[in-house]
């Protein structure tokens, strides 16, 4: 199964919500969770932001996964760009990269 693309652009701390459908991988995602980085590059060892668990949401029944980054997350956010990918996580060691992309934050021009 290769990974959707879906490139998410955040307002200026502007809450980021999406869902992508699972396509192939395991047949029950029963019991799985996600996770998400986003990093400058794919390379660099430290992330530029981590979605909490409880910002990802894995649906059994009708194969989907929902990504809710609020306003009070990305208004921290201070850097322009970056890549990301989402990963669900089986009960065991059982793991699916289902989308990936690139992320752009718009950073105000005017502030006070």
């Amino acid at each position: 199964m290769g990974a959707a693309q879906y490139d998410i652009e955040i307002p200026a701390a502007g809450t980021v919500d999406f869902v992508v459908d699972v396509a192939g991988g395991p047949t029950d995602l029963t019991g799985y969770v996600g996770r998400m980085m986003i990093r400058e590059l794919r390379s660099d060892i430290l992330p530029l932001a981590t979605v909490p668990p409880d910002g990802i949401t894995v649906n059994a029944t009708t194969r989907q996964v929902r990504v809710r980054i609020p306003s009070s997350e990305t208004a921290g956010y201070n850097w322009e760009r970056g890549v990301y990918d989402v990963y669900i996580t089986g009960p065991g060691t059982d793991a699916w990269r289902i989308v990936e992309g690139r992320v752009t934050n718009s950073q105000p021009v005017t502030r006070s």
